[in-house]
């Protein structure tokens, strides 16, 4: 479940298989339900975006991850997605199929308000009956050799950033299924997009940064020091005045030649690492909630992943530039694999140049900022963390002092070049016109 959507019902199940002797033997599988009915305390806008994430998983499992598994060459994305035995969904009469997945202005399908409150429910309650749907896969669980953790080392980031580097190959450069995944998904990938927010997250940002400096400041010694940098203190309007442009810029269009199938959501807490993997190098990640996929650059990904799953203290010193190469070598590899691109065969060699792949993440890590400043930091207190700071689900920096300050410090300065950019073209339009 995303952090600020609540939690879909989902229970691990024992199910009778018989296999090809005929013998009978229980296994666990892990069962994965929304239910529309359960979601009426949420207003449309919101509802709807639960009910589009189900939809997203479920058609992501049946329609494009047969297509993803088509590529030429070696494809190992198959070992990090878990099995997936059946997924289905029925929204009639609520979402449309041919609704695009970031229309959030879809008028309400419930009755309006001039009936009485009681009739109004009784048609909401009709219409909402029988909707929803299930994923049903297999069971990840200790016992079936499997675990999660937040925060993990970095030898288990890099495992995790291996295979998403791996999703990112598997669609990389095929226009014809970025324009399915464009059209059957998502235009733009991941739960904390601009245009899937609640308006007034941005609308509030200002007075939400305020408030979190009035409680932060001062706390901490010099840890919190960084709140009173003047730059720093005007973090959330200069978050608020690039917040369109950041996000515009990281919106590429299935013609873009670094556009690809993000995950969206790529946290600590949707990944499975194997059970050998604890406390030692290597083991294949297995990733899972893929409600939020879309078309996006995949440095959205690292930016995400990085700053929710790893502590500072294991990214400094070139901790975090390791995982970002790291991440940048294994999609080279994957994309060499899936293309041939070996020069010992005369073939040129793919790359990311580092430039354009640096110029993405900095992006990504303004663009995380945003959203948590707009959607968590406006009630954030030193108590909300404190109670928070075992929550393995729950982002480091709304929950670890240490992160949210450097954080904070770092993407103080990846603003700095993006205004300037920003301020440039606007300069330059402005001459043409």
């Amino acid at each position: 479940a995303r952090e600020d959507e609540g939690r879909e019902r989902d229970s691990r199940l024992l199910v009778t298989a018989h296999n090809n002797t005929s013998e009978v033997e229980e296994t666990e599988l892990f069962l994965k339900r929304v239910d529309a009915a359960s979601y009426t305390h949420k207003s449309w806008t919101d509802m709807r975006r639960t009910l589009i994430y189900l939809r997203t998983e479920v058609r992501f499992y049946n329609e494009i991850v047969p297509l993803l598994l088509l590529g030429n060459g070696e494809n190992l994305l198959q070992k990090h997605l878990p099995k997936v035995y059946n997924a289905d969904y029925n929204l009639m009469g609520l979402v449309p199929e041919d609704s695009p997945a970031t229309d959030a202005k879809q008028p309400s399908p419930f009755p309006d308000e001039e009936e009485d409150d009681e009739m109004q429910s009784k048609k909401q309650q009709l219409l909402l009956e029988g909707k929803g749907g299930h994923i049903l896969l297999q069971s990840l669980s200790p016992s079936h050799g499997y675990f999660q953790d937040s925060p993990i080392s970095l030898q288990q980031s890099l495992s995790c950033l291996t295979a998403v580097a791996e999703l990112h190959a598997s669609a990389w450069g095929n226009k014809p299924l970025l324009q399915t995944i464009h059209d059957r998904l998502s235009s733009a990938g991941g739960s904390y997009q601009l245009q899937f927010r609640n308006p007034k997250e941005l609308e509030n940002m200002v007075a939400s940064w305020d408030s979190f400096r009035g409680q932060f400041a001062g706390v901490g010694g010099e840890k919190t020091r960084i709140l009173e940098k003047e730059s720093v203190v005007r973090l959330g309007r200069r978050v608020y005045d690039t917040a369109e442009y950041v996000s515009s810029e990281l919106r590429p269009t299935v013609d873009d030649e670094y556009a690809t199938l993000v995950h969206g959501d790529y946290k600590a807490m949707n990944l499975f690492l194997p059970n050998e993997a604890k406390g030692k190098e290597g083991g294949d990640a297995i990733m899972i909630d893929f409600s939020c996929v879309g078309v996006g650059y995949g440095m959205s990904d690292v930016g995400m992943h990085i700053v929710h799953a790893v502590l500072p203290s294991d990214l400094e010193d070139g901790g975090e530039e390791y995982l970002v190469e790291g991440y940048l070598l294994a999609l080279e590899d994957a994309m060499n694999r899936k293309h041939g691109g070996k020069e010992s065969d005369g073939g040129k060699k793919w790359t990311y140049p580092r430039e354009v792949a640096m110029r993405h993440y900095r992006l990504a890590c303004i663009d995380y900022l945003r959203f948590i400043m707009g959607r968590f930091w406006r009630n954030a207190t030193p108590e909300s963390f404190e109670k928070k700071k075992d929550s393995k689900n729950t982002t480091l920096i709304n929950r670890n002092l240490d992160a949210a300050m450097s954080f904070i410090d770092k993407v103080d300065g990846y603003l700095e070049t993006f205004e300037r950019e920003k301020s440039e073209r606007e300069a330059a339009a402005g001459d043409l016109a």
